[in-house]
C-alpha cells in the first residue's frame, strides 16, 4: 500500500540518519530521549539520553536491514565500527559513545556473537576479519553459554536467545576459520556449538505446568541451568516480589528458530509460542503486539507518569508492548509457511504522525483511553527506535524472499534444513 511504502521509506531515512557522520559506522539506538532520561546524569556530566549510544545488538539489526535494502556500504561501515571498538579480549562493551568510548560496561554474550554472524553474513572472511572473528569466538567458547546479561539487559544466566546467538556465532566462525586454514579452531567451535544446541532445552525449558501449559516451554532465563527447580530471582524494575523462573516467559526463544538452531515446528517451540501468546500477546486496534516478558516494568506508571530508573513502591512502572516483537513473529511465520504481511502492516500502523516507529505502544491497561494514550499507539518510549525501523525493513524484504533473509544458512543447514542450498 501507499502507506506501507511511506513508512518503509521513512524507515530507510531513520537508519541512515542514525549513523554518526563524524564517527562513521556508529549507529545509535535512537536520537530521542524518552521519559526523564534526558534529565538524568548517569555518568556525572552529560544529560544526553542513553539511547544516543551504540549497542552491538541494535547495530546488528540495523546493519542486516541496510544490507537487505541494498546499502552494502552502510552495513560494511557498521561492521568496521564494531571491529574498531572490539575489546582486546575479543568481546564488546555493552554500549559505547559514538567515539568508541565505553559507556555501560556490562557484558552481553549475544553482543559478542552477533558481530561474528554479521561478518559471515556480509562475506567478510579475510585474514584481517578472521583476527576479529577468532578473538570473539574464542571468548564465546571460554565464557559461554551463560551470560552476565541477556538481551533485555537486566538478568544474568542461561538465556535461550543468547545461547541461540552463541551457537550461530560459533558455526559462522568455524566457516571463517576454515577459510583461513585453522581447522583446529573450526572443529572446536563446531563441537562447542553442537553440545550447546543439544543442551539448550535442558538448560532453559521447564517441564513444569505449575504456571503455564503446555510443557515443556522455554523460560526467559534460568539462573542455574535447571529450569525445573523453582528457583527464584529479583526481576528488577521495582517488581514487589521475587519471581519463580518458571513464571517469567518471553518471546526471545524465537531466536533459536530465527538463527537456524531449532526447527520452526519443534514441539517445545510450539508449546512456548502458545504459552507466550496466552501471557504476552495483546491484540491492539493496530494488530497483535507482544510484551517483552512477564511483569516487565520498563515503561510508564499506571497514571501515565514517566519511567524512573529508581522507582518507588508508590510509582510502580509497567512495560508496554513492543512492535519489533511483532516483526520477529512475522519472520517466524514465514518459516512456518504462513503469510507475514499482517505483521508488517501492524508494525507500520504503530507509526506516529511523522511516520516514526516507537519502542513501545499502549497496551489497554491504564492510562490507555486518555488523550495521548490510545490503545496500540506509541507511548513516550524511544521514538523512532532504530531497531523497530530495521525490523520493519528486514521483514518487508523477508516477505519478498519468502523466508527470513538474515537467517544464517550455514547454521540452518547444520541443524534444521536439508536439501536445496545445503551440502
Amino acid at each position: 500500500s501507499t502507506f506501507l511504502r511511506r513508512v518503509y521509506d521513512q524507515s530507510v531515512m531513520v537508519l541512515e540518519a542514525s549513523e554518526d557522520k563524524t564517527h562513521r559506522g556508529a549507529s545509535i539506538a535512537s536520537p530521542t530521549m524518552p521519559w526523564v532520561w534526558g534529565t538524568l546524569t548517569l555518568s556525572g556530566t552529560e544529560n544526553s539520553g542513553p539511547y544516543h549510544l551504540v549497542w552491538p545488538r541494535d547495530l546488528y539489526h540495523v546493519a542486516t536491514a541496510q544490507q537487505a535494502l541494498g546499502d552494502e556500504a552502510a552495513a560494511t561501515r557498521l561492521l568496521e565500527y564494531l571491529w574498531r571498538v572490539q575489546k582486546p579480549d575479543g568481546s564488546w562493551w555493552q554500549n559505547t559513545e559514538v567515539s568508541g568510548e565505553p559507556h555501560w560496561t556490562g557484558t552481553q554474550m549475544d553482543e559478542v556473537s552477533l558481530p561474528i554472524v554479521l561478518a559471515w553474513w556480509l562475506g567478510r572472511t579475510s585474514a584481517a576479519d578472521w583476527q576479529h572473528v577468532r578473538a570473539a569466538a574464542d571468548y564465546v567458547v571460554a565464557n559461554g553459554p551463560r551470560t552476565p546479561q541477556e538481551r533485555w539487559e537486566n538478568q544474568d544466566g542461561w538465556s535461550p536467545n543468547t545461547i541461540a546467538t552463541e551457537i550461530a556465532g560459533l558455526i559462522c566462525a568455524a566457516d571463517i576459520a576454515r577459510k583461513n586454514g585453522d581447522e583446529i579452531r573450526a572443529a572446536r567451535y563446531e563441537e562447542t556449538a553442537d553440545a550447546w544446541q543439544r543442551s539448550v532445552e535442558d538448560w532453559t525449558a521447564t517441564d513444569s505446568t505449575e504456571y503455564y501449559s503446555p510443557a515443556p516451554y522455554y523460560v526467559r532465563v534460568t539462573k542455574d541451568a535447571n529450569p525445573n527447580d523453582g528457583s527464584d530471582y529479583n526481576l528488577g524494575d521495582n517488581f514487589p516480589r521475587p519471581v519463580d523462573e518458571r513464571e517469567i516467559v518471553d518471546q526471545s526463544f524465537l531466536g533459536l528458530v530465527l538463527f537456524g538452531v531449532k526447527p520452526h515446528d519443534d514441539p517445545t517451540v510450539l508449546n512456548s509460542l502458545k504459552v507466550g501468546d496466552d501471557v504476552l500477546k495483546v491484540v491492539t486496534p493496530n494488530g497483535p503486539v507482544w510484551y517483552r516478558f512477564t511483569h516487565d516494568g520498563y515503561g510508564e506508571t499506571a497514571s501515565g507518569g514517566d519511567w524512573d530508573i529508581f522507582p518507588t513502591a508508590e510509582r510502580q512502572t509497567f512495560g508496554r508492548l513492543w512492535p519489533l516483537l511483532t516483526g520477529e513473529r512475522g519472520e517466524y511465520e514465514l518459516l512456518a509457511g504462513r503469510d507475514a504481511t499482517p505483521h508488517l502492516a501492524t508494525i507500520a500502523r504503530t507509526a506516529n504522525d511523522g511516520l516514526m516507529l516507537p519502542e513501545q505502544v499502549w497496551d489497554g491497561r491504564p492510562p490507555t483511553g486518555r488523550p495521548g494514550h490510545e490503545f496500540g499507539e506509541g507511548t513516550r518510549s524511544a521514538t523512532p527506535l532504530a531497531w523497530t525501523h530495521g525490523q520493519l525493513i528486514r521483514l518487508a524484504w523477508s516477505i519478498d524472499a519468502g523466508e527470513p533473509i538474515e537467517r544464517p544458512s550455514i547454521v540452518a543447514c547444520r541443524y534444521t534444513d536439508t536439501g536445496e542450498g545445503c551440502g
